[in-house]
């Protein structure tokens, strides 16, 4: 048995033993700038601080950053962000929770507003401790009489004795509020589609290149593997795009 590997989720109905391999290309191209390995119980995004920096060590610029879901994380948000590129990457509901459909965020007077029209008037900081962390969070306070005289108020806040409807929000969320709302725009939704090239790499490393098995035992010799069959596929569409 192969002590380095473990068990990873591709989708929450669908698991397997070995490896994680991560890959960045640019959209321009289609060449990898870099590749890592971990055992299969990586989390995605774990190591995109490592692959930018070595797009930037390779003399890209670079100006945007596409990944899935799983990369909506504040910590690589911001990052890019630092770096002065914009970020395509559709809005994860695991770290982004606010129902926009019931309420809606004022960036300049940091004020919450829900479908029937009523307003936060106040917010504190608070900090909880969960799964033995401690989180950040924002609470704000929605006006006491208008949500006390509310006819959806059996729905907001259902059985609660509080008068105002209490909203608990990271500290980062009144920003992803603003980043949500980007993208929803005809113009984020065309440039995301340039993530899908990434695709077709995947399968060709796997399908034609054997990526999708380790041919031996241990992360050492599957980091080999995939910087090796990495540099393979880089060489040949090189060519290509020489020959081309």
């Amino acid at each position: 048995m192969d002590k380095d590997a473990r068990v990873g989720r591709k989708s929450k109905t669908h698991s397997f033993y070995g490896y994680k391999a991560e890959i960045c290309q640019t959209t321009d191209g289609s060449l990898i700038t870099s590749v890592t390995v971990d055992p299969g119980s990586y989390v995605d995004g774990s190591n995109f601080k490592d692959h930018l920096e070595e797009a930037l060590k390779a003399g890209l610029t670079v100006t945007g950053v596409y990944g899935d879901k799983a990369y909506f994380r504040p910590d690589i948000l911001n990052l890019i962000k630092e770096k002065e590129a914009s970020a395509y990457i559709p809005v994860s509901a695991s770290t982004y929770k606010i129902d926009e459909d019931l309420f809606s965020y004022n960036k300049d007077s940091d004020q919450w507003f829900c479908v029937m029209g009523n307003e936060t008037v106040k917010v504190k900081a608070k900090t909880r401790e969960r799964y033995g962390k401690k989180e950040k969070l924002l609470e704000y306070s929605f006006e006491r009489e208008r949500c006390r005289n509310c006819s959806h108020r059996t729905e907001c806040i259902g059985k609660s004795t509080r008068i105002a409807r209490l909203l608990r929000v990271s500290v980062n969320t009144p920003e992803l509020y603003e980043y949500s709302q980007r993208a929803r725009t005809p113009e984020f939704l065309a440039e995301y589609r340039k993530r899908a090239k990434i695709e077709p790499k995947n399968a060709e490393l796997k399908r034609f290149h054997g990526l999708d098995r380790a041919k031996g035992y241990g992360l050492k010799s599957v980091r080999i593997q995939a910087k090796l069959t990495v540099l393979a596929v880089n060489l040949k569409r090189i060519a290509n795009m020489v020959s081309a």
